[in-house]
């Protein structure tokens, strides 16, 4: 069955186009202002300051992630499915975030030092006070704009979440026209640029109407257990990407981790595509399967996704070479190995997010859980095996690994929940080239601010 097509300008690709490309625009600032703020912390901290500074946020980033209990994704859920409702759902979810943001910074505070008491110059008392000031707006700042994502409110949605990080480059770059070397500084704006974004998503909610629709305890329960069924898949995602983190903070020296870390963040520029057609996709899919339609769309979200990532992953292979150590110095030289195996992890990694999304949106987010838990075993099993013996590639390549058994697995319910096969997902048709170039062609003209000139009009947008 065909997806209903939107109207659209001669020429264009009609509004699911256009959010294709604007979503991917605010994804493309998220990791080009991820990009310059790495860059400037490399630059400024050298290999062991920028390992010391990922050693601080990437266990309050972690407990975040795993203590949100699949709220985020439930907020944007039912804000796409209850749309008279959506008023409650924001203030549920937002009083929820708040909570658990607490319930979060308790256990760290806890936690954090009893996993580094075996060594004695981590910065514990940094990693505690980074988590107490970061929990609770990250957390409610995940709320409040994944209501914004369910609502259709992408313009909205696109702004709060790239605040976060347009903040952060500046607050980096101010850092270094200071001439400041401080791991503790650079933390310090990661927060401002934090708080600055929950500041936004919640100015874009519903205030004219919240007041009328205060917090209901019933939908509260039904959200934590559509939550808790992604939470799974959200704990061990959590293991799964950032495990290797996590035990590289714990054992390995810090200049090793600071070398991961910049090849990371090289290789995340793949998942623009496919996390903006996630983003796009979830309040479409929602309709679509209360439609009885879903199947075909999630098949075309997919294959176009994947045939924009592919060309990309070729020609940042090729570039890493010369622009990691051009860009974050030539101490990083010895990070460039680690993208060129990051690199397809990273491709497999935004298909794995954009199918989870599309079983999310057909209400079978256990789907998505139990491919994250394949994957967090795989990842386990492989650091063991490989972390010891072959230090930060062994868990690059523990990670391709782990993502490849998640995305196997997904593959494998695709016939069964949508009733396609592996063609629907992987071969392009005429249609999908239509979409495919007139998103390109789209993009050119908003960049150039041309005005479309009259041509065929194409009945299949990009979805």
């Amino acid at each position: 069955m065909s997806m209903p097509t939107d109207s659209a300008e001669p020429g264009t690709v009609g509004p699911s186009g256009v959010a294709i490309v604007t979503t991917a625009a605010a994804s493309a600032v998220i990791l080009g202002c991820g990009i310059v703020t790495g860059l400037i912390a490399a630059r400024s901290l050298g290999p062991t300051g920028r390992g010391e500074l990922a050693t601080i946020t990437v266990w309050a980033g972690v407990l975040l992630y795993a203590g949100t209990f699949g709220v985020p994704e439930a907020v944007a859920y039912f804000s796409a499915a209850e749309r008279t409702g959506r008023e409650r759902v924001w203030t549920t979810g937002v009083a929820i975030a708040v909570f658990l943001g607490g319930l979060i910074t308790v256990v760290g505070w806890w936690l954090i030092p009893a996993m580094f008491s075996a060594r004695e110059d981590a910065p514990v008392a940094a990693i505690r006070w980074y988590l107490l000031l970061f929990a609770v707006p990250g957390c409610a700042s995940l709320c409040a704009s994944a209501w914004l994502q369910g609502a259709g409110r992408l313009r909205a949605y696109n702004i709060s979440r790239s605040s976060i990080h347009v903040i952060n480059a500046a607050g980096a770059l101010l850092l270094f026209a200071a001439g400041d070397r401080s791991v503790v500084h650079f933390a310090a704006v990661l927060l401002i640029g934090n708080a600055a974004g929950l500041a936004i998503a919640v100015a874009y909610g519903p205030w004219d109407r919240f007041a009328h629709a205060p917090a209901s305890p019933d939908l509260a329960r039904r959200m934590f257990h559509y939550g808790f069924r992604v939470q799974v898949g959200n704990w061990s995602n959590a293991a799964s990407v950032r495990l290797d983190q996590l035990l590289l903070s714990l054992f390995a020296p810090a200049a090793a981790l600071g070398l991961y870390v910049v090849a990371v963040t090289c290789a995340n520029v793949l998942q623009t595509v496919p996390g903006s057609a996630a983003t796009v996709m979830l309040p479409e899919i929602v309709r679509q399967q209360q439609a009885g339609a879903a199947g075909a769309s999630v098949e075309r979200w997919y294959r176009r996704a994947l045939w924009m990532t592919l060309p990309g992953a070729a020609a940042l292979a090729a570039a890493s070479m010369i622009l990691v150590p051009m860009l974050f110095g030539d101490a990083f030289r010895d990070a460039v190995p680690l993208v060129m195996v990051l690199i397809p992890a990273t491709v497999v990694l935004g298909m794995n997010q954009l199918l989870a999304t599309a079983f999310r949106g057909l209400g079978r987010p256990g789907v998505g859980s139990t491919s994250e838990l394949i994957g967090m075993l795989v990842t386990v099993g492989a650091l063991a095996l490989l972390l010891p013996r072959y230090g930060v590639f062994g868990a690059a390549a523990a990670s391709l690994l782990a993502y490849t058994a998640s995305h196997l697995y997904l593959l494998r319910q695709v016939r069964p929940i949508l009733g396609g096969g592996p063609r629907n997902l992987f071969v392009l048709n005429g249609d999908d080239l239509k979409a495919l170039f007139g998103a390109l062609h789209n993009a050119r003209l908003r960049l150039t601010r041309a005005t479309p000139a009259p041509g065929p009009r194409i009945q299949e947008p990009l979805r």
